[in-house]
């Protein structure tokens, strides 16, 4: 049984921030999704497509993106059910 204050359908770049936020109110989370890795469709389609639209970037990969909220969201340890449809 997962304990959680928090369940997010989802690991998008959404569903990562999500994590981070809810983290800075001391809650933990786990998430959902049905691909086997975080990041969703920047992941899974077109990780080296670059975005224009993520604040405090002018450009930055989707692929990298992911990456940097992986690492933001280390600190908070989220858990994961990867490849599951919920």
């Amino acid at each position: 049984m997962i304990e959680t204050d928090i369940l997010i359908i989802g690991a998008g770049p959404t569903g990562l921030f999500t994590v981070f936020e809810a983290g800075l109110l001391k809650l933990r989370c786990h998430l959902i999704d049905a691909l086997p890795q975080p990041g969703g469709q920047l992941t899974e389609i077109y990780p080296k497509k670059p975005i224009y639209d993520i604040p405090g970037y002018p450009e930055v990969l989707a692929g990298e993106l992911v990456d940097n909220l992986m690492k933001q969201i280390e600190t908070f340890k989220p858990g994961f059910t990867l490849g599951e449809r919920a």
